[in-house]
C-alpha cells in the first residue's frame, strides 16, 4: 500500500469521526430558543424546556464520549446566557485540558474501566447515586450517553458481586454475541442499567442525549438503557439520539468523493461474524473491481460492528482480526483480477480496537506475502486471536489515540481504476 492511499484512508476516517464528535454535533446542531434547548439533525428533533424558579440543570455523561458531549452542551448553553448548575461525568481516558481558571467545569471526572468492569466502575457507579441524592421536581437533568457506557459504569444487582457480573459479561462478550444481547444480559445484573437509573431521577424531569454505537440506535440497547425503558417509551419519555453510525459514513464518503474517488456507500452491514462478513466483502470488492474500468479509482464504505470468537490469549480486536483476514483473502484469488492493487482500512471511531491501544489496521492484496517475508504465520496469529501482533510487526496498526465518541467501525476500501 503506497504512503498517498494510507493518507486517503487516514483522512476518511478522520472525517468520520469528526461528523460524529460531542463538542461539533452541539455546535452544529443545538441551540437555545425561548428557555428551552433544541436540537435538530435531520429528522432527529427535540425540545426540552430547562429549569426556571430555583431549579437546578445537572449533567451526568456516561461514556466514551461525554467529556466532549458536556462541553459542547455547556458552550451551547452560555450562548444564550445559560449555564450548568453541576454534574458528574465517567468517562474512560482522563480529559486532555481542563476547564479555564476564569470559567472552570462544573463537573466531576471519574474514570471507569473498560472494555470490561473493574471496581473503578463500581466506584464510579456509586459515586453518581451519590450525586443524584434526592431529586427536586423542579430540577432538570440532562444524560449523555455514549459507547462504553456499559463498563465505566456498574452496579451489580442486589445479590451479585461485580466479579460473578464481570464473569457473566465476559463470557456472552467471548462466545461472539451481538451487542444488543450482550447488554441485555448487562441489564439483568445491574442495579442502574435498563431504566433503573430513571427511577432514581424522579420527580425531577430529564432528557437523555445520546451517541449510538448499536445497530438500528435502539434506545434500549444503548449504554444497556439506564435511562430508557419500555414503560418510559410509551410515557412519552425524552430521549434523542445526536449521532450514529450513518452520519460518520456520509461524512467518509463525502471526503473520498471530493478528492476525486467514485463512491459506493454500502452503509452498516457489517454486522455477522468476521469469517462471513470477510467474504461478502471480498465478492462486493470483486465485482467492483471487475467492473472499474473508467478513469476514476473507487472507494467503497461501509461500518458496523462484525462479531469475533476469541480462540486464544492473543492480542488485537475485532477490526485487526477483520483487515487481517481481508488481507488473506485478497491473495487467495486469480491475480488477473487485479486484487492485489487493492487497499483498504477497518477502525473504530473511538481509536480503541477491544483491549488495544490501535484503532484498527490497514491491509490490502500483498498482506499475505508480506507475512511471509517477515515470517509470520497469518493463519495462525488468527486462530489464536493475535492478529494485532502479526499486523503490529506488518507496520499496518492504525493508530489514533482516544477519539472522543463511539459509533462502532469503519471500513473503507480503495480499488484504483484498470
Amino acid at each position: 500500500m503506497t504512503a498517498e492511499c494510507r493518507a486517503a484512508l487516514s483522512r476518511w476516517h478522520a472525517a468520520a469521526v469528526a461528523a460524529v464528535q460531542g463538542e461539533r454535533v452541539f455546535k452544529d446542531y443545538a441551540s437555545v430558543i425561548d428557555g428551552s434547548f433544541c436540537f435538530e439533525r435531520g429528522d432527529r428533533q427535540i425540545r426540552f424546556s430547562l429549569p426556571s424558579h430555583g431549579g437546578r440543570l445537572r449533567l451526568i455523561g456516561i461514556g466514551k464520549a461525554s467529556l466532549g458531549m458536556a462541553r459542547g452542551f455547556r458552550a451551547c448553553l452560555q450562548k444564550a446566557g445559560h449555564d450548568v448548575d453541576d454534574g458528574v461525568l465517567i468517562v474512560r481516558d482522563a480529559p486532555s485540558r481542563v476547564g479555564s481558571v476564569e470559567r472552570p467545569e462544573p463537573w466531576e471526572i471519574l474514570l471507569g474501566n473498560h472494555p470490561y468492569p473493574g471496581i473503578e466502575s463500581e466506584r464510579a457507579a456509586r459515586r453518581l447515586l451519590e450525586f443524584i441524592d434526592v431529586p427536586r421536581p423542579e430540577d432538570r437533568f440532562i444524560i449523555l450517553l455514549s459507547g462504553g457506557a456499559s463498563a465505566l459504569c456498574a452496579l451489580p444487582a442486589p445479590g451479585i458481586t461485580l466479579d460473578e457480573k464481570r464473569r457473566a459479561t465476559l463470557e456472552v462478550m467471548n462466545s461472539g454475541a451481538p451487542i444488543d444481547q450482550i447488554n441485555r444480559v448487562r441489564q439483568q445484573l445491574s442495579a442502574i442499567k435498563g431504566g433503573r437509573l430513571a427511577a432514581r431521577l424522579a420527580p425531577a424531569q430529564f432528557l437523555t442525549l445520546a451517541i449510538s454505537d448499536v445497530p438500528g440506535d435502539d434506545p434500549l440497547v444503548i449504554g444497556s438503557a439506564p435511562t430508557w425503558s419500555e414503560e418510559l417509551a410509551r410515557g412519552g419519555g425524552r430521549y434523542a439520539v445526536i449521532a450514529t453510525l450513518d452520519d460518520a459514513l456520509d461524512a467518509a464518503a463525502r471526503a473520498a468523493g471530493s478528492e476525486g474517488f467514485e463512491v459506493i456507500t454500502l452503509g452498516r452491514c457489517i454486522d455477522g461474524f468476521v469469517e462471513d462478513e470477510t467474504i461478502r466483502v471480498i465478492r462486493e470488492i470483486q465485482r467492483r473491481s471487475v467492473r472499474n474500468t473508467g478513469r476514476r479509482p473507487t472507494a467503497i464504505i461501509a461500518g458496523g460492528e462484525p462479531l469475533v470468537r476469541i480462540r486464544g490469549p492473543g492480542r488485537g480486536g475485532r477490526a485487526q482480526e477483520f483487515a487481517l483476514r481481508l488481507g488473506l483473502a485478497l491473495a487467495g484469488h486469480d491475480p488477473a483480477l487485479g486484487l492485489d492493487r487493492i487497499s483498504g482500512l477497518v477502525a473504530g471511531t473511538d481509536g480503541s480496537d477491544g483491549p488495544t491501544l490501535a484503532a484498527g489496521a490497514f491491509f490490502d492484496g500483498l498482506t499475505q506475502s508480506r507475512a511471509h517475508q517477515a515470517k509470520i504465520d497469518p493463519v495462525r496469529s488468527l486462530d489464536e486471536s493475535d492478529a494485532g501482533s502479526a499486523l503490529e510487526t506488518l507496520g499496518d496498526l492504525f493508530i489514533t489515540g482516544p477519539t472522543g465518541t463511539n459509533v462502532a467501525d469503519v471500513l473503507m476500501v480503495v480499488i484504483p481504476s484498470h
